[in-house]
């Protein structure tokens, strides 16, 4: 034991001799959570939206002014025609086109429910899901406010609509930054955790200091040992360092246990400690070392829910996810963040996350020993 806490000085002592290690860890997650936080949105805004306007009365007016007062859709003019709005969908400079027909406010009086077309920029599928449902939000608001005044031409009384009130259980503000930040701070955990351990024993290598220290008393599992506990201390740090950015940036504090989720992310990092063992087994220089985390992490994020519902994924690629920790972990991370998750009900992706992480770093550490032996 004694000899395991001379080397877990050794590295602290080294991270704090490297300027750059400090950056990494402190300094560089701190700035990707405020830049990815700010910037990975998916709520859609300021959508450019162009109008043709075949009626020109007070009802069609109306329709038009409750686009443009809305923040999702940002007012770019009047087109003449309907190819003349297609041109400019075309081009780029607008984003829909909402086109009213001729005699629009007659028909509506009349019951012949007239047809307003809304023509879309499909190129970016996500976005243009979004502002359709958009659209066929305020059409329902217009409509409950001209049904009433408007009876069919037999006499009949107006037509009636069922309104659905919905409410959000979590998240209820809708933000997607809600949703971003905690993925953030999972995916940094990961690759930081598993980037430094991995150049950190390779470095030894360049430098001839790995050889040095296996012809010592040391044993390699006590030099495996004293190598990644001082970066699951680092991981540790990091992930507390996105808890208060979350908070203090964004004003997102988790709604669950803090200590609940410190002993899901130390269970986690067994799995990126041993990615940054196994790392150092295939990779002579730190160049190399991170390349071969890079591959894998790019992966394991991709293929963790962070950016893609896995729901949404074909399910072969589904079934290639159970074998991914950070798909647990990011469940895990929003599901305490964001629901207040009592932990009796994360047992199964704690068990996962321990399951796997003991695994990989008990055979990237025979791969280790193997390889130094």
């Amino acid at each position: 034991m004694s000899r395991i806490f001379y080397l877990v000085q050794k590295e602290f002592r080294q991270i704090r001799r490297e300027r750059a290690f400090i950056f990494i860890i402190f300094v560089m997650p701190f700035i990707q959570i405020v830049l990815f936080g700010f910037a990975v949105n998916t709520d859609v805004r300021y959508v450019p939206i162009a109008f043709v306007d075949m009626d020109r009365s007070q009802t069609s007016r109306r329709l038009l002014t409750a686009f443009c007062a809305n923040e999702t859709y940002t007012y770019s003019g009047m087109a003449a025609t309907e190819e003349m709005a297609k041109s400019l969908l075309d081009i780029g400079k607008i984003q829909i086109a909402v086109v009213i027909p001729p005699h629009f406010e007659r028909d509506l009086r009349t019951g012949n429910r007239p047809q307003v077309q809304a023509i879309i920029d499909g190129v970016d599928g996500n976005s243009a899901g979004l502002v359709l449902g958009y659209v066929g939000q305020i059409a329902l608001q217009l409509q409950k406010e001209w049904l009433p005044d408007t009876g069919m031409p037999d006499g009949s009384p107006p037509v009636g609509l069922t309104e659905i009130v919905p409410r959000m259980w979590y998240n209820d503000s809708l933000e997607s930054k809600n949703n971003i930040v905690p993925g953030i701070i999972a995916t940094l955990v990961t690759m930081i955790t598993a980037f430094l351990t991995g150049m950190s024993i390779v470095r030894e290598k360049e430098i001839g200091t790995l050889e040095q220290l296996m012809v010592t008393p040391v044993h390699k599992n006590e030099l495996i040992i004293g190598k990644t506990l001082p970066f699951m201390v680092v991981g540790f740090l990091l992930l507390n360092v996105g808890i208060l950015a979350a908070g203090l940036i964004f004003g997102l504090w988790m709604k669950g246990s803090l200590l609940a989720l410190w002993g899901f992310g130390l269970i986690f990092m067994l799995s990126t400690l041993g990615l940054g063992i196994f790392a150092s087994t295939l990779a002579h220089t730190q160049q190399q070392a991170m390349f071969v985390v890079w591959f894998f992490a790019l992966f394991a994020m991709l293929l963790s829910g962070f950016f893609i519902p896995i729901e949404n994924m074909p399910r072969a690629i589904q079934l290639v996810t159970y074998l991914n920790p950070l798909r647990y972990f990011m469940k895990v991370v929003r599901e305490i963040y964001l629901k207040g998750t009592p932990v009796i009900y994360l047992w199964k992706q704690a068990l996962f996350m321990l399951v796997f992480g003991v695994v990989m770093i008990l055979g990237a550490s025979a791969r280790f020993q193997k390889r130094v032996g």
